[in-house]
């Protein structure tokens, strides 16, 4: 198996750490617009495998610059900026390359990626769509949660994380740009009714939610994100679903911080003159921020993501939470990175397993709620990403 990351991030370093420990692969290109941790990594990474390691310089959003690394790669993994996805898409079609990333840009451009379908089927090729840890892990843990049941009534991913961080500022531990976009953008959910709608404000509906100990109860917020865009007609509605939603577990002063730069118009990724040259308001908050991965280390605590689906079993009440817990410390600990990037980057991986083990061989542009749970989560389990399930029954009144 040949593999390509490009995006050689937190997450992209993640990735190409866990590929290369099974003797399946042959070749791994690291490919970003900016060498210097591709090539660090690389160094390690040729200590640790006999696999052939490259290092290419490749702009994302150049659709030639993808297609010039990938005339022998099976599988691309593209750790980028979701807003170069369609790029890194139409360079998979046109060398017949397996494709896999982790987020979208949006509910809408998530949908405009699946409509690649029959593009991707007449290529014979397979595009996954959002395979990180949420999306991706909280898709598939929804799924194998709605196949236990016989009727389901509702599928609610919840994501928190309990931790502190010693940095004195405004941070994310996943990409600050993704963080502010889809934090400030109008949740979506999605009804039996009506499809896919949009709550009027950002941070709406907020409520207590009991995680998993250690974390426990935490206050969480409709955010907008890709899970509410399938979940609920993949495979929900066949059983009955009548609601889907994600809330993600805030702290005050995260919401604040991001009120304030919507308020300002901080946000905004429009350029605007300043000082005669031209910058967008985002990118300098952004640059401000620490990365992602310079975090490692640095934060303590739990993050948790599941899928909470409720519905019914042999005409009882049931309510099953699978869920994926890790421990920023012992990760880091252990692996050197943080757990939030940690929990991102395994899941891709595991369906790189997959293909290579010729048990994911469909074609076209899927979500990944459409991957076969049961093999996928004891991959996810043997990579180190342990999963378990919290169950609730009730008898029918």
């Amino acid at each position: 198996m040949r593999v390509a990351i490009v995006g050689v991030g937190g997450v992209g370093q993640v990735s190409a750490c866990e590929v290369v420990k099974k003797g399946y692969v042959t070749k791994l290109v690291l490919a970003d617009i900016s060498i210097g941790p591709a090539e660090e990594l690389a160094a390690e990474l040729r200590r640790e495998t006999d696999a052939e390691i490259k290092v290419r310089r490749v702009d994302a959003g150049d659709v030639a610059s993808v297609q010039s690394i990938l005339g022998d790669i099976d599988v691309l993994l593209h750790i980028g900026l979701p807003e170069n996805n369609f790029q890194v898409m139409k360079a998979c079609l046109h060398t017949k390359t397996n494709y896999i990333d982790t987020a979208s840009s949006g509910p809408v451009w998530l949908r405009k990626q699946l409509a690649w379908n029959d593009a991707f089927q007449a290529a014979g090729i397979l595009g996954i769509m959002g395979l990180g840890c949420d999306p991706g892990f909280s898709n598939i843990a929804a799924r194998y949660a709605v196949d236990q049941l016989d009727e389901v009534d509702a599928i609610l991913i919840r994501d928190g994380d309990n931790s502190i961080v010693d940095y004195d500022g405004f941070c994310s531990y996943f990409s600050p740009q993704t963080a502010i976009q889809e934090c400030l953008a109008k949740p979506n959910y999605w009804t039996q009714d009506l499809g896919e709608q949009y709550f009027p404000t950002p941070f709406a509906n907020k409520e207590e939610f009991e995680f998993p100990e250690p974390i426990g109860w935490l206050d969480c917020y409709n955010v907008e994100h890709e899970e509410a865009t399938t979940l609920g007609e993949t495979i929900g509605i066949a059983k009955g679903c009548k609601y889907v939603d994600f809330k993600y577990a805030l702290h005050p002063n995260f919401v604040n911080t991001l009120q304030v730069l919507r308020h300002l118009g901080l946000d905004s990724d429009e350029e605007i003159l300043v000082k005669g040259v031209k910058v967008a308001p985002r990118d300098v908050v952004v640059t401000t921020m620490p990365k992602p991965a310079d975090l490692a280390g640095k934060i303590h605590g739990y993050s948790c993501v599941g899928a909470l689906v409720k519905g019914r079993k042999d005409n009882k009440r049931k309510e099953l939470y699978v869920y994926t817990m890790a421990n920023h410390d012992e990760v880091f600990e252990q692996t050197e990175f943080q757990a939030t990037i940690w929990q991102t980057g395994i899941p891709p991986v595991v369906a790189v397993d997959m293909m290579a083990e010729g048990l994911l061989t469909m074609t076209g542009c899927i979500p990944p709620e459409l991957i076969d749970p049961i093999p996928f989560l004891e991959r996810l389990k043997a990579r180190g990403m342990a999963w378990h399930v919290i169950e609730k029954t009730s008898p029918l009144l």
